[in-house]
């Protein structure tokens, strides 16, 4: 696996455990994260810097994100992700991710994420 792609599975198993000092660990301090999903109200509106994105990024308990597959080029790495967050109210949302990382320096730069709920997971 090569260096970017480690960083990036780092930050995921990291986001996904809710362990922010991994996930700091893995971006630059002028990082900006973009989110795309339907129904957030934040959708598209970019997010810049480290403490900045860590807030934004806050979730209230731990969830499962795992990549099915990445590829990269130069220093992007994209990543296809599912997604299953347990639900305050019960339940579980699964989702499909597709999230572009730019890194430079051994750092996530960018992030660019698209979400969309799975009606039909398997």
């Amino acid at each position: 696996m090569s260096p970017n792609k480690k960083v990036v599975t780092t930050y995921l198993t990291g986001l996904g455990n809710l362990d922010w000092a991994t996930v700091a660990a893995c971006l630059a301090d002028d990082v900006e994260r973009v989110e795309w999903a339907d129904g957030f109200p934040a959708s598209g509106v970019p997010v810049r810097g480290k403490a900045a994105v860590l807030k934004d990024m806050e979730a209230p308990r731990k969830f499962e994100i795992r990549a099915t597959r990445m590829t990269e080029e130069n220093h992007v790495v994209v990543a296809e992700c599912v997604v299953r967050v347990p639900m305050e109210k019960g339940g579980t949302f699964v989702g499909e991710n597709c999230a572009v990382y730019e890194l430079e320096n051994g750092k996530i730069r960018r992030i660019s994420s698209f979400v969309a709920e799975n009606k039909h997971p398997t």
